[in-house]
């Protein structure tokens, strides 16, 4: 972390040194796009300093107000460096039309080629030393204001072209120069947007929870993995994990089967916590069925009857569903009505996330079933329940 915070620090110094020079011979020459390239050093120079407090608050350890760390502190230093390079290439995107428009003309000067070629080099330079500290030390902040760096080389390399065109005669070439470098920019500063508030949004990393939950599924005791998410950043990981193990199995076995999943730490890189969530199984007792008049398959809780399957004692019966056309608070009202008739699980169709949260909040299980020919014959399906 010593490392990234001292290349954040050079990338500054490096970059105060870049807009100053630049926006000294831009203004001299007349050149729209040598400013802007300025400007986009000064972007350079917000964005470093933004990372550099970024990463030093990432940095500090968990405490009881942010008991998960504070990760995510490196994450909002990329949104503001994503929002800072956005408003700048608009600024830059509105002086060039109005140069272009206006017809300005600037003037072909040695000394600011040099400035911009000069500019590219150091910049190149700049990007790969700042991605590479950022591959070694794991830091997504850096390794974006590494890539931003990148631009400014494709930035400075354009002004170069830009001044050539204008040497040519080309007296517009500046001003379209200007514009593609605004445009870049832009593009680079949604990108970073992106990345940051996939972070800040909890977006799941797929591919790294379903490596996971195969390992997980392979732990002995486990009767099955219910929930895999992987969160965070590319240096800091949190995993949350729900899994089901039978009733008969001993406390002893659950603290072991919990410190395997917690030792996985070791095996992923990057992780710096993960969070076991248990549950005990329990034995599918009664099941209810929504039903029409007829004994028919209904699906939701819309039916006006609940055939009831007591799988015990293999009989059945029929309730009235008194709830069927509540206005407010159906789900509420049938998942009490359940409850009260010993209800284990409930085979549905379809059912809103509200009703669904009532049932299991009741210890209700549900199953999924599209069609249903013999009512009688649940026996099968309830084995499926957990």
């Amino acid at each position: 972390m010593d490392e990234a915070i001292r290349a954040g620090k050079i990338s500054v110094v490096a970059n105060v040194v870049l807009t100053i020079v630049k926006g000294i011979a831009g203004i001299l020459a007349g050149s729209t796009a040598l400013i802007a390239d300025a400007l986009h050093s000064l972007v350079d120079v917000l964005g470093s300093a933004l990372v550099w407090i970024g990463i030093k608050i990432a940095q500090k350890p968990p405490d009881k107000a942010h008991p998960y760390g504070h990760f995510k502190a490196e994450s909002l230093a990329e949104l503001g460096v994503g929002a800072i390079i956005i408003f700048t290439s608009l600024s830059i995107l509105i002086e060039a039309v109005n140069s272009l428009t206006s017809g300005v003309k600037p003037s072909f000067e040695i000394y600011a080629l040099v400035v911009a070629l000069s500019s590219a080099m150091v910049n190149e330079a700049l990007a790969r030393y700042k991605i590479a500290v950022g591959v070694r030390t794991k830091s997504s902040s850096l390794i974006a204001e590494g890539k931003h760096s990148r631009t400014d080389v494709i930035s400075s390399s354009s002004v170069v072209l830009g001044f050539i065109l204008v040497y040519l005669g080309y007296w517009w070439a500046d001003a379209v120069v200007a514009i593609a470098i605004s445009i870049l920019i832009l593009q680079m500063g949604g990108g970073i947007l992106k990345n940051a508030i996939d972070v800040l949004m909890d977006k799941v990393d797929e591919e790294l929870s379903m490596r996971i939950g195969k390992v997980i599924e392979g732990i002995e005791g486990i009767k099955s993995v219910d929930f895999v998410a992987v969160r965070g950043t590319w240096r800091s990981k949190i995993v949350e994990v729900h899994f089901t193990v039978s009733p008969e199995i001993g406390a002893e076995q659950i603290d072991e089967i919990i410190g395997k999943i917690e030792g996985l730490k070791d095996s992923f890189s990057g992780i710096v916590r993960i969070i076991p969530v248990v549950k005990i199984s329990k034995d599918i007792r009664r099941i209810a069925i929504p039903v029409d008049e007829k004994d028919s398959y209904i699906g939701d809780l819309n039916a006006r009857f609940f055939k009831i399957v007591d799988l015990k004692i293999g009989k059945s019966w029929k309730i009235q569903n008194e709830f069927w056309n509540a206005q407010k608070m159906k789900g509420y009202l049938i998942a009490e009505l359940l409850s009260k008739n010993k209800v284990d699980a409930i085979l549905i169709r379809r059912i809103g996330e509200g009703a669904k949260n009532h049932l299991r909040s009741r210890g209700i299980a549900i199953r999924f079933v599209e069609s249903l020919d013999n009512l009688d014959d649940v026996a099968k399906i309830a084995q499926t329940l957990v």
